[in-house]
C-alpha cells in the first residue's frame, strides 16, 4: 500500500489516493481479494456488503484500501480482472483521488458471470439493458442463440430469475 493511501472522500467517507505520480498503463494497486462463500457473506456485517462484488460467478471481499476507491464517469483507472487490478488510464499526480467507473464495475460482474453461466460458449453482443447493483437485465448471444435473462443479487452473487431465448 506505499504507492496509495486512504483519505478522506465520498465512499463510506474514505478515498484512495496517490502516493506518487502514476503514468498510464501503470499498475495503480492490487486488489487482494479475499474470496467468501455464501456462508462467509451471510455472516458478514451488513455494513461490509457493499464491498462484496463477484466476478465468474464466485464473491469476493475488497479489502483496504481497494474497497475505498470512488466512482467517476471520468475514472483515472480501470480494472484489470485478469490481474485483479486497477491501471491507470490518465496520468496521476501524487495526491489525486484514484477513482474507476462503478457502472463498468457492475457490467464486468454481469458479463463474467454470464461467461461461466454459458461455460464453453461463445458471448457476443452482450448488453446491460437496466439494472444497477441489486437486480439486472441483461442480453446476449451464446453461440448465435439470443437470450435475454433477469438476474438478481442473492446473499451477494447474482441468481438467474428468468431466461427468455431468442430475445
Amino acid at each position: 500500500m506505499d504507492d496509495v493511501y486512504i483519505g478522506k472522500g465520498k465512499l463510506a467517507g474514505k478515498g484512495v489516493f496517490a502516493a506518487r505520480d502514476f503514468e498510464v498503463g501503470e499498475v495503480v494497486k492490487y486488489y487482494d481479494l479475499i474470496p467468501l462463500s455464501e456462508g462467509d457473506f451471510v455472516a458478514l456485517p451488513k455494513s461490509e456488503h457493499m464491498f462484496v462484488h463477484s466476478f465468474w460467478g464466485k464473491m469476493y471481499l475488497f479489502p483496504e484500501p481497494s474497497r475505498y476507491t470512488n466512482h467517476s464517469p471520468n475514472p483515472n483507472t480501470r480494472s484489470d480482472l485478469e490481474r485483479m487490478c486497477d491501471i491507470a488510464v490518465k496520468p496521476i499526480k501524487k495526491g489525486e483521488m484514484i477513482t474507476i467507473n462503478a457502472t463498468n464495475e457492475i457490467k464486468n460482474e454481469l458479463k463474467t458471470f454470464i461467461e461461466v453461466y454459458e461455460e464453453g460458449k461463445t458471448i457476443n453482443n452482450f448488453d446491460w439493458l437496466k439494472g444497477g447493483y441489486r437486480n439486472a437485465v441483461v442480453s446476449y448471444k451464446a453461440d448465435d442463440i439470443k437470450k435475454r435473462i433477469d438476474l438478481k443479487r442473492v446473499n451477494g452473487n447474482w441468481k438467474i430469475l428468468n431466461e427468455v431465448l431468442g430475445q
